[in-house]
């Protein structure tokens, strides 16, 4: 239980201004507990999301240059990501186009946050973004978790020095470090 409340709490962190998305731990709880574990942090990561989203969104429709300045402080977000981000999502006419524009942001790199603190002033409605919310955020934790839960099933199968579940954690972090490297060696982070 404690797992899955991490995993929730860090979506809610990530969705407002923590820049570690929650796709580390919860590939990290699958890979170490298997694939419910998994798939609860999954579902607790994309719940906190929602609920850091809204909030971030309830704050930039009260003071929107101030969500905006936040926003871009955060490590590898840049001025230029904001006004791509805002440009895509402003070229919607309908739910089914923002939630497109999302999952590609979230497939490209573009944090989700973004989205949040600029939804209420490009008139997307706030109960708009909490329902999307979970529909672009949970396919890509889900895959995550499934990654983690097929290594955690295929350990007995791996040489006896990578059972441990402290050597697959550690591979895991390595794997994690070289890939926030990689991104924000591209973003400019």
């Amino acid at each position: 239980m404690g797992l899955t409340w991490l995993a929730f709490l860090w979506g809610v962190a990530e969705a407002s201004l923590f820049f570690v998305v929650p796709d580390v731990p919860v590939s990290l709880i699958a890979l170490a507990c298997g694939g419910r574990a998994g798939l609860r942090a999954a579902i607790a990561a994309a719940a906190g999301a929602v609920v850091g989203g809204t909030a971030l969104a309830v704050f930039a429709s009260h003071a929107p240059q101030t969500a905006l300045a936040m926003v871009d402080a955060v490590p590898a977000i840049s001025p230029a990501m904001i006004a791509r981000l805002q440009a895509m999502m402003a070229g919607t006419d309908s739910a089914a186009g923002l939630a497109g524009v999302m999952i590609l942001a979230s497939l490209t790199g573009i944090p989700y946050k973004i989205a949040a603190a600029s939804a209420p002033g490009l008139s997307v409605p706030i109960w708009e973004l909490a329902l999307l919310t979970p529909l672009v955020r949970l396919p890509r934790f889900v895959a995550l978790a499934g990654a983690g839960a097929i290594l955690h099933r295929l350990t007995p199968a791996m040489p006896g020095w990578m059972q441990p579940l402290r050597v697959r954690l550690l591979l895991a972090a390595l794997g994690w470090s070289a890939f926030y490297v990689n991104y924000w060696m591209h973003t400019g982070g």
